[in-house]
């Protein structure tokens, strides 16, 4: 019976101990998110909601994001959706250009295996902070870094105001991307 309570206990706390862990390394990552009614035109996340299907098509919203044409230089489209915010920008930005769009040369250098995380307010030091997977930073040369972030960059500046912005990757601020280990100047918003 003694190697039972034993082995109970032991692991109890061990399930403890995992649990906590993940909650605090979960949480750890990025700062808590607190929106003020500024902030939240620009990152608040989409939740969805029971809606008439005629009241949604009405409320639609243009939100405009950054691709590149042939040229390699960026090409601003629209898109529809039911919040005009950074957090649904971002969203279809790492969706990539549809069929149509390919058709007439729009593209990204973002990788389509790269996901948005999060992203959210620094109510600290009044600033926001993006989230994505560590695969936007992986593959591709110089140009292709520098294209995607320019891409990053340019979404964002357009629903961000003036708040500074930082990417992080995989709860960790960037530093450098790609191979090469290209730097990254934080915030990614800086004056152009």
């Amino acid at each position: 019976m003694g190697i039972f309570i034993r082995t109970l206990a032991v692991t109890l706390l061990f399930c403890i101990g995992y649990y906590a862990w993940t909650y605090f390394a979960k949480e750890g990552y990025s700062p808590e998110l607190n929106i003020t009614n500024e902030a939240k035109n620009f990152v608040t996340q989409d939740k969805p909601k029971e809606e008439d299907p005629k009241a949604t098509e009405n409320t639609m919203q243009d939100v405009r994001i950054a691709l590149l044409n042939n040229e390699g230089t960026v090409k601003f489209v629209q898109r529809k959706a039911k919040h005009k915010t950074l957090y649904t920008a971002l969203g279809l930005l790492m969706k990539g250009p549809t069929e149509e769009e390919k058709a007439h040369g729009i593209f990204t250098e973002i990788p389509s295996n790269a996901r948005l995380i999060s992203v959210k307010r620094n109510e600290a030091e009044n600033s926001i902070i993006i989230n994505l997977t560590k695969e936007f930073g992986e593959g591709g040369g110089t140009q292709s870094i520098q294209a995607r972030l320019e891409q990053i960059v340019r979404t964002t500046n357009l629903y961000a105001g003036n708040m500074p912005v930082y990417l992080y990757l995989d709860g960790t601020k960037a530093q450098y991307l790609g191979g090469e280990g290209i730097y990254i100047e934080q915030p990614i918003n800086r004056k152009q």
